[in-house]
C-alpha cells in the first residue's frame, strides 16, 4: 500500500511556472513590438536618408544668377552660399538639423548688365529676390518630404512586407522633415545675415606652389583655377548695384590695359576670361611681354591670336624687334611705332621703347642710360599726334602708348591721356603738371615674373601681385568716364580685388607746359623713329653701366 505525500498549498515549486507565464509572455510580446519598431524605425530612417540624399538641387534664376538651392540633413544648422571654386560663405541663421545651400552656377553677364544701368530692373529684382529663394526652398523642402517619404516607404515595404508599416513610415518621414522645415523658418534669425564666415578662397589666399624649396605643384591647374576665379568674381562684379553711379546708360567702349607680362602664360588666362565676362573691345599691352626676346619665349605670343579682340601693342625695354614682329603676325595683333591707328573706335598712338635691354634684369643698373633716347622718343610721339591733330580737327588723338612714364614731358597737354606700364606698380596722375593730360600706369599683369616675380617669394616674401585695369571710354565723346583696377594675386595665390573708379565730371582744357615746349637736353640724333617701322635693335640703347645714380627712393622694380 502506498504513502501519499503531502504537498503544501502555498509551495513555490510548483505555482511559480503558472503565475510567471502570463508575464513572461508580456514581456516577449513588449521586446518582440520594441524590437520591430526599433527594426522598422532604423529602416525607415535609413531609406529616408537615402531618398533625401538623392534630391536633386532646385534651380532658381536670381537676377543675373543661375543658382541653386538645396536643402541637406545636417548637424551644422547654417546657411551656405557655395562660390566655385572661391570658396563659401556661410551664416548661422537658424536652429534645426538642416543646412541651406545656395550654390552659383553661373551668372548671365547680358541680364547683369542691363541690371546694372536700369534703376527699374534693380527695383525688381530687390521685390523678386525673396520670392524667388524662398519658392525654390520650398520646393526643395517639398522634394526632400517626397523623396524621403518614397524612401521610408520602399524600405520598410521591401523589408516586412507590410503595407500599413510602409504607409507609416512614409507619414513619419514626411513629417520629420516638415518638422525640421518648420523649425528653420521659426527659429531664423534675419540679424545673422551681417556676420558671415568665410571659408576656402575667400578667407585666405592658399598657396599651390612651393618656389622656396623649388618644387612647382600643378602649376597648369592653378592657371585654370585662377582663371575660372576670376572669371566668377567678374561676373558677379558686373551684377553689383554699387558699381553703377556714374557711368549711367551711355554707349561704352570697354578697353582691357596690361603690361609687363613678363613670360608668365597665366596672364593670357586672366585676359581670356575678363574678356568673356566684360565683352572687351580691345587689349592695350604696354610692353615687356618677354624678358630676354628668345624663340622660346615668342612661342608664348601665339596666345594673343586667339583672343577674339584686337591686341594693340607697343614694345618695352626687354622686348626685341622679333618680339614686336611676332605680336604683328597675330591675325588681331597690331603694333604700333610712332603711329596712330583708329581701334574700336578710339584714336590710339603709340611709340615702342627705344632701349632694349634684354640681358638686363633693371635693377641690377645701368638702365638710367636710356633717359635721353626715352625723352626724344615721347617727344617724337607727341609732335606725331600734334601734326595729326592739327591735320584733323574732326578726329583727334583719344589717347597715347609709352611704355617708360618717367620722361612724360613730350606729350603733356599734347592728348587727354597717356597709359604706360614699366614701373611694376600701378598708379593714377590726373591732370598731370597742370597739363590737362591724365597718365595712368598699370602694374604688371604677369606679376614680373621673367623680371624678378619669382625672387621675392625665394626671399620668404609674397609674390608681385598680378594686375590690369579696364577702361570704359564713352563711345561718342571717347572720354574715358571710370575705370576698374583689378588686382590678383601673385605667383601660388589665388585672390581678388577689383575697385571702380569714377572719372571727374569735366575734364581740364589740354595746355602744354612751357617746360615741355622741347627736349630740355640735346637728344639722340641717330634715334630718328619713321613711322610704322621702329628701330632695329642694334640701333637701339642697351644699358651697360650706369651713367647716373638711380633716382632717389627708387627700389629697382622697374623692368
Amino acid at each position: 500500500m502506498s504513502r501519499a505525500v503531502p504537498v503544501e498549498p502555498d509551495s513555490p515549486v510548483e505555482d511559480a511556472p503558472v503565475e510567471d507565464a502570463p508575464k513572461r509572455r508580456r514581456r516577449r510580446l513588449r521586446s518582440a513590438r520594441l524590437a520591430h519598431i526599433t527594426a522598422t524605425t532604423v529602416v525607415a530612417l535609413l531609406g529616408a536618408v537615402v531618398g533625401v540624399l538623392l534630391v536633386p538641387p532646385t534651380k532658381v534664376d536670381v537676377g543675373p544668377l543661375i543658382a541653386t538651392v538645396h536643402l541637406r540633413p545636417s548637424l551644422e544648422s547654417d546657411t551656405v552660399i557655395l562660390l566655385p571654386p572661391v570658396g563659401e560663405v556661410a551664416f548661422d541663421t537658424h536652429t534645426a538639423p538642416v543646412r541651406v545651400e545656395a550654390r552659383v552656377q553661373g551668372v548671365d553677364t547680358e541680364q547683369a548688365e542691363q541690371l546694372l544701368w536700369s534703376s527699374e530692373a534693380r527695383a525688381e529684382l530687390t521685390r523678386t529676390v525673396p520670392e524667388d529663394l524662398t519658392g525654390a526652398a520650398a520646393r526643395n523642402a517639398a522634394l526632400n518630404a517626397l523623396f524621403g517619404a518614397v524612401g521610408a516607404g520602399l524600405a520598410v515595404g521591401l523589408t516586412f512586407r507590410r503595407l500599413r508599416r510602409s504607409v507609416l513610415a512614409a507619414g513619419s518621414a514626411v513629417a520629420v522633415v516638415a518638422a525640421s522645415v518648420g523649425a528653420v523658418s521659426l527659429t531664423f534669425r534675419p540679424d545673422s545675415l551681417y556676420q558671415p564666415r568665410f571659408e576656402g578662397l575667400l578667407s585666405q589666399a592658399a598657396y599651390v606652389a612651393d618656389v622656396g624649396q623649388g618644387a612647382l605643384a600643378d602649376y597648369s591647374g592653378y592657371r585654370d583655377t585662377l582663371a575660372e576665379f576670376v572669371g566668377q568674381v567678374s561676373a558677379l562684379y558686373i551684377a553689383a548695384d554699387s558699381l553703377s553711379p556714374g557711368i549711367g546708360s551711355q554707349d561704352l567702349i570697354t578697353v582691357l590695359h596690361v603690361s609687363d607680362i613678363h613670360d608668365n602664360p597665366q596672364a593670357f588666362d586672366v585676359i581670356e576670361q575678363l574678356n568673356g565676362q566684360f565683352d572687351i573691345d580691345a587689349v592695350i599691352d604696354t610692353g615687356d611681354i618677354v624678358s630676354w626676346g628668345t624663340p622660346f619665349e615668342h612661342d608664348l605670343l601665339s596666345a594673343i591670336g586667339d583672343l577674339d579682340v584686337p591686341y594693340v601693342y607697343i614694345a618695352g625695354n626687354h622686348d626685341s624687334s622679333v618680339t614686336a614682329a611676332t605680336v604683328a603676325d597675330q591675325p588681331n595683333g597690331i603694333v604700333l611705332e610712332n603711329e596712330i591707328v583708329e581701334v574700336a573706335g578710339l584714336r590710339i598712338a603709340g611709340v615702342g621703347d627705344p632701349r632694349f635691354a634684354a640681358d638686363d634684369d633693371s635693377d641690377a643698373g645701368g638702365w638710367r642710360e636710356g633717359d635721353a633716347a626715352v625723352q626724344s622718343s615721347v617727344f617724337q610721339l607727341g609732335e606725331t599726334i600734334v601734326a595729326h591733330d592739327e591735320a584733323n580737327p574732326e578726329t583727334t588723338v583719344d589717347l597715347a602708348l609709352v611704355h617708360d612714364p618717367t620722361q612724360p614731358e613730350g606729350l603733356e597737354g599734347r592728348v587727354p591721356l597717356v597709359l604706360s606700364g614699366h614701373m611694376h606698380t600701378s598708379s593714377v596722375e590726373l591732370d598731370r603738371d597742370g597739363s590737362g593730360t591724365d597718365w595712368m600706369i598699370v602694374g604688371s599683369t604677369g606679376g614680373a615674373l621673367g623680371s624678378g616675380g619669382v625672387r621675392p617669394v625665394l626671399d620668404g616674401g609674397e609674390p608681385l601681385d598680378l594686375t590690369a585695369r579696364l577702361l570704359y571710354f564713352d563711345a561718342e565723346t571717347r572720354r574715358l568716364v571710370a575705370y576698374d583696377d583689378i588686382v590678383m594675386g601673385g605667383l601660388g595665390l589665388v585672390s581678388i580685388s577689383v575697385q571702380r573708379t569714377q572719372m571727374p565730371a569735366e575734364a581740364p582744357a589740354l595746355e602744354i607746359p612751357e617746360d615741355a615746349e622741347a627736349p630740355p637736353t640735346p637728344t639722340p640724333t641717330d634715334l630718328d623713329i619713321e613711322p610704322g617701322e621702329g628701330l632695329p635693335d642694334e640701333e637701339r640703347v642697351t644699358p651697360t653701366d650706369p651713367s647716373v645714380p638711380m633716382p632717389e627712393g627708387s627700389d629697382g622694380g622697374e623692368g
